[in-house]
C-alpha cells in the first residue's frame, strides 16, 4: 500500500463506498511485494447479483470522484464476480459461494492483510434520516 493513491484515506473512502451499499467481509491485501502490476486487492462480498452491481457502480463513482480512472471492468453483466481494475487497486466483488470457491485469499496467503469491520444495518443507515410531519 505504497503509493499516494493508496493512502489509507483513499482506501477508507472506497471501503466506505462498499459499506454504503451493504458490502461485507471486506479485506485489503497488500500486493506490493509481489511481481504484479497492482498494489492492493480489495475483496468484497455481496449477497446477490443486484447488490454486487450496486457496489461496483458506487465504488466506480467514488473512485472517479477521488481522481481514479477505471482501466478495466469484468463480470459486471453476470454479477457473481465483478472485477474493477484501477491499475494500482483491483476490487473484487463476489457472491459468497463464488468467493469461497476461488478462495483468492488463500492463493495469496503470504500477502499482508487488513480486515475492515462490517457496518451493521443500523450504522449504515445512520447517515440516512428524514422527518415526516403530519399534514393539517
Amino acid at each position: 500500500m505504497s503509493t499516494e493513491k493508496e493512502s489509507p484515506d483513499v482506501l477508507e473512502q472506497i471501503v466506505d463506498a462498499v459499506h454504503q451499499r451493504h458490502g461485507h467481509n471486506v479485506l485489503a491485501m497488500d500486493m506490493s511485494e509481489f511481481p504484479l502490476t497492482m498494489d492492493i486487492f480489495l475483496m468484497v462480498s455481496a449477497d446477490n447479483r443486484i447488490q454486487s452491481r450496486a457496489i461496483a457502480d458506487h465504488v466506480e463513482r467514488t473512485a472517479r470522484n477521488l481522481g481514479w480512472r477505471l482501466h478495466h471492468k469484468e463480470g459486471y453483466d453476470e454479477g457473481s464476480w465483478i472485477l474493477l481494475d484501477f491499475i494500482d487497486l483491483v476490487v473484487h466483488i463476489f457472491l459468497p459461494d463464488v468467493r469461497k470457491y476461488y478462495n483468492i485469499e488463500s492463493l495469496w496467503s503470504d500477502a499482508p492483510v487488513k480486515n475492515f469491520e462490517d457496518k451493521s444495518a443500523s450504522e449504515a443507515d445512520e447517515e440516512f434520516t428524514f422527518e415526516i410531519t403530519p399534514s393539517d
